[in-house]
Order: structure tokens, then C-alpha cells, then sequence
């Protein structure tokens, strides 16, 4: 019979820290509103961490005041908390905006999150898998459970990440950027299990803890991990096996291919504005918003007059269309932070088939 998960909770806060959930709530009582409830998510609250983490604690309620999405960060005894505070329709707003996310086949970076933004996926997971502490959370907003609305959203987001991810890995090969495309490739397999891990229905807890929990929870899929696990040398003859082991490691974990081939047809350099400018006998690359020049050689002034030109404004180049020496002089501006990557559309949940899911 498995442990429930309070009790083993509260096993790890006495192991680690000699304190329990009655010396956590005194020391937040101070923050709570008539009808407020409390949970404990995170790590330690999911069977992860250690003696040095902290645990992530959500308040809210209908009445709550004060809300704020800024964590207030206590101390109870050595244990670090940090608390967030929200009103009851502030979570059920978030659950409704990722079901509009999940439906709509916009990429994700411009309907529910983006690369940079995990907060809002973390309190998904906190509201649908944490443990409470005390108070009853109210029943759920939405037609769906909650724990399938906060895992389906980490599947779509790290699937898109997934997926640029192998493209830059392959452009960067293409370019000869050896170091780049091994990075970038193995982060993509990195992305692929998470989402065939939250695919399993397991909770979402930043990227940090992948190897315990592909060790702990997941341990077919951490042998799949083996494969691309070690990076090698990037001026060794290995880094094209090794792209092409990532590649087809995701399309076994997602079910969706995304060889550079297959995707470059949705994918887009975006420039909006860079001007190759003439000065007497001098090419220039010019990027107004980093107010930044470059020199540029004969064939570098070639190859950016044919995609640039010299009158500046927006610039779209699809990647299917560019040449080799084109597709490497976008990479490189990439790398450079001058341009950025763009796909037409994202990729819905329907479209993936992830091994070894529930609904596979």
C-alpha cells in the first residue's frame, strides 16, 4: 500500500528539518484570509529534493486579499518557504486560459507561456498536486480534472520546445557549429521526456530534477536517455551520430518528426531590423536596436544583401527556401541574438503520439 502523499510529506519535513505541518501553518497564519486554504507543492511535496529544498506554498481563497504572484520567502526552523498568494478566481482564470491555450494551434510562445515563463505551469501543477496543508480548496472550474489540464499543458509546451530545439541542433550542424548542435540536440531529447513524463501523469518541477525522477518514476524512459545522455567532444567525428540519435529519440518519446526536412517548412528567420548599409568601399551590417555595426567581407555582404537588402524594414526568410550558405549566415546571426525563429503554428496534442503515455 503506497504512502499517502501528506503523510510522507510530513515524514520529510521531520527527516530533513525536525518540523512539521503544524509549525508551518503558525508561521503563515499571519497571511491568511477567512476561508483561505493552504497546499504545499514542489519538490519535496512530489517525492523529489533533498535537505536543501524549499517547499512551495500556494494560499488562496474567495474572500483573500493582498494577493500577489511575488513568492514572500519565510523560514520555519532550516526549512526555506516560499509563499504564494492568490484569490480563488485568479486559479480559475489560469486553468481557463490553459484550455484556451491547449485548443487553439497558435504556437505556444504566443498563446499561454513561452521558454522564459514557468511560473504559471508550476502553479498549474501546485494547485493539482499539492498537498494540503489545511482549509478544502473548492471544487474545480473547469470540465476537466485539473492534474490533466496542468500535465497536458507541460506535454504542448515542452513538445514545442522539443521541436525547436532539433532544429537548431540541425541547423547549427548544417553551419558547422559543432558545440551548438550538440548542446541543442540533447537538450531536445531533455524536452522530449518531459513531456513523455507528464504525459504519464506525473507533476511538472522545472527541469532540475529530470535524472531523479527518469530514476525514480520513470526508469524505461531513462534508459532511452542513455543514448544522448553523454556529449561528446565537439571536434570529434561524432556529433552528426549523435544529432541523429536525438532526432529519432524524440520522434520515438513524441511520436512526431522532426527532422530538419520535415519541419522547415512551418520555421522563419525573423529580422525586423537589420540594413546592410554602403559606406564608399565598405559593407556594414547594421542592427538598429542593439545600435551595434559590423564589417562585413565580400561574401558576407552577398550573402545578407541577397536576404537583408539595404532598405531595412520587417524581414521574413522561410527556412525551406534559403541555401546552404544562407541557412548557415541566419544561424550565425542567431547565435548573435541579431534574428529570431518563428514557426507558423504550434503542435496541438492531437498530432503527437507519446510511448508509453496513458492515452497512447
Amino acid at each position: 500500500m503506497s504512502v499517502p502523499a501528506s503523510a510522507e510529506l510530513e515524514r520529510r519535513l521531520a527527516h530533513y528539518h525536525q518540523i512539521g505541518f503544524g509549525d508551518v501553518l503558525e508561521a503563515l497564519a499571519y497571511l491568511r484570509d477567512d476561508g483561505d486554504y493552504v497546499l504545499a507543492g514542489g519538490s519535496l511535496a512530489y517525492g523529489l529534493g533533498n535537505h536543501l529544498s524549499d517547499l512551495d506554498v500556494v494560499i488562496a481563497g474567495d474572500a483573500t486579499i493582498d494577493a500577489s504572484r511575488v513568492p514572500l520567502e519565510h523560514f520555519v526552523g532550516s526549512l526555506r518557504v516560499d509563499v504564494w498568494k492568490f484569490e480563488q478566481r485568479r486559479i480559475d482564470a489560469l486553468f481557463a486560459s490553459a484550455e484556451e491555450g491547449l485548443a487553439s494551434p497558435a504556437p505556444f510562445g504566443t498563446t499561454f507561456g513561452d521558454v522564459d515563463h514557468e511560473n504559471d505551469l508550476k502553479l498549474l501543477h501546485r494547485m493539482a498536486f499539492g498537498v494540503v496543508l489545511d482549509g478544502a480548496p473548492p471544487p474545480r472550474s473547469s470540465p476537466r480534472g485539473h492534474d490533466e489540464i496542468a500535465c497536458d499543458l507541460v506535454v504542448r509546451e515542452y513538445a514545442e520546445r522539443m521541436r525547436t530545439s532539433a532544429f537548431l541542433a540541425q541547423s547549427a550542424l548544417q553551419a558547422g557549429r559543432t558545440l551548438a548542435a550538440l548542446i541543442n540536440a540533447r537538450q531536445a531529447a531533455e524536452e522530449a521526456l518531459q513531456a513523455a513524463i507528464a504525459a504519464r501523469g506525473l507533476p511538472f518541477t522545472g527541469d532540475k530534477w529530470l535524472q531523479l525522477r527518469l530514476t525514480q518514476d520513470a526508469p524505461d524512459l531513462g534508459a532511452a536517455y542513455e543514448s544522448v545522455a553523454r556529449l561528446p567532444g565537439p571536434d570529434g567525428p561524432e556529433t552528426p551520430g549523435f544529432v541523429e540519435r536525438a532526432v529519432a529519440l524524440c520522434r520515438t518519446l513524441l511520436g512526431v518528426d522532426v527532422s530538419a526536412p520535415a519541419v522547415a517548412s512551418g520555421a522563419a528567420w525573423t529580422a525586423d531590423d537589420l540594413t546592410v548599409a554602403e559606406v564608399g568601399a565598405r559593407r556594414l551590417l547594421l542592427a538598429r536596436r542593439h545600435a551595434a555595426l559590423w564589417e562585413l567581407d565580400g561574401d558576407e555582404a552577398a550573402e545578407l544583401a541577397g536576404l537583408v537588402g539595404t532598405n531595412g524594414g520587417p524581414r521574413v526568410w522561410a527556412c525551406e527556401d534559403l541555401d546552404p550558405a544562407q541557412a548557415a549566415r541566419c544561424f550565425a546571426l542567431y547565435e548573435r541574438g541579431l534574428i529570431g525563429l518563428r514557426w507558423d503554428r504550434g503542435l496541438p496534442l492531437s498530432e503527437l503520439r507519446l510511448a508509453g503515455s496513458s492515452g497512447s
